[in-house]
């Protein structure tokens, strides 16, 4: 089986291009690597049994589903308890993510869908109804899409010679929903969870033409389907942690040029841009070993604006990015 260090030159520039697009056709990836289909094939089918890649996927954006707020809710409660509450929250229909905050205060996080910033306060009640949660803090999110950076991924070892992102102007969030049939929602969930799927066999699938997928396809990309990805597990890249970056900002202002500065970061792979409170960016950054955290902390003494950061340690993603709207379909 293969792992981190079989990783070639193609390898990587297969893996880029699906990253950025997983609908991508593999004589367009041969054309660009000069080699042959069958050896794209070949390789594509290796990188999936190393469990590198473990995923083909389209990014829903909820907000085209009529949900326009995202939250990020973080609990505390005993370390012997937090089974029970991780059980407790996957029972409940507005959680879309759960995840443990490693060795924190408010140990275990998770990420909340909702139509409409009124029903928080309802949210919060029932989940502190549960007597093993101490303490409930709730982070709007400020954008719902956009906040991966798969680019910035180093997926061998090789030094990065990316300076970052250029960033485009934030816009004015468009929180039209979508009008969806149910011919509309089956492509979407198909194509969400496995985006490669051919039209042909949709069209099969689903017993129309393959002219009405490719219409409705077209009406799909780029509103409620954002992005075609496959998912690639971190660990098997040798990444063995993920850093969770909490950064105050002396000026909200300033807030775009300070996250140019840290996406010129390598591996920095997910920021969210939240609302209010005590938080105003949390970066996720990919790592290696503890030389690689130490250099995290020198970068980060060096871009202006933060004023307070704090750092924690969490489990490589095994799974990303993490596609976690495609159950609101």
């Amino acid at each position: 089986m293969l792992d981190h260090t079989a990783i070639d030159e193609i390898d990587e520039r297969i893996m880029k291009v699906l990253l950025k697009d997983s609908r991508t056709s593999f004589t367009k990836i041969a054309k660009e690597c000069k080699i042959s289909v069958n050896a794209i094939r070949k390789r594509y089918s290796l990188l999936w049994k190393a469990g590198i890649i473990n995923g083909e996927i389209m990014l829903v954006d909820p907000q085209k589903l009529g949900y326009k707020c995202i939250v990020t809710a973080e609990i505390m409660t005993k370390i012997e308890d937090e089974r029970k509450v991780m059980e407790f929250l996957k029972s409940k229909p507005y959680i879309r993510k759960i995840f443990k905050n490693s060795l924190e205060k408010l140990n275990i996080g998770c990420i909340i869908s909702l139509q409409g910033i009124q029903y928080l306060s309802e949210i919060i009640q029932d989940i502190e109804a549960n007597p093993l949660v101490k303490y409930v803090n709730t982070i709007l999110w400020k954008k719902t899409t956009n906040n991966e950076y798969p680019e910035n991924l180093i997926l061998r070892n090789t030094i990065s010679k990316s300076g970052g992102r250029d960033l485009q102007k934030p816009n004015s969030p468009n929180l039209k929903k979508i009008e969806l049939d149910e011919t509309d929602r089956q492509i979407a969930k198909i194509l969400s969870q496995k985006s490669r799927t051919p039209f042909t066999k949709i069209a099969k699938e689903l017993n129309i033409s393959i002219n009405k997928i490719i219409q409705r396809y077209n009406k799909l990309e780029g509103t409620l389907l954002i992005n075609s990805t496959i998912t690639i597990n971190l660990k098997r890249l040798g990444y063995n942690a993920m850093v969770d970056l909490r950064l105050k900002l002396t000026n909200r202002s300033q807030t775009q040029e300070i996250l140019a500065e840290i996406l010129k970061i390598p591996n920095v792979i997910v920021v969210l841009e939240y609302v209010g409170g005590d938080l105003d960016l949390f970066p996720i950054i990919a790592i290696k070993d503890f030389s690689e955290l130490f250099r995290l902390k020198q970068q980060l003494s060096t871009i202006k604006g933060i004023e307070q950061a704090s750092m924690f340690l969490n489990e490589p993603y095994h799974m990303w990015p993490l596609n976690m709207f495609a159950s609101l379909l």
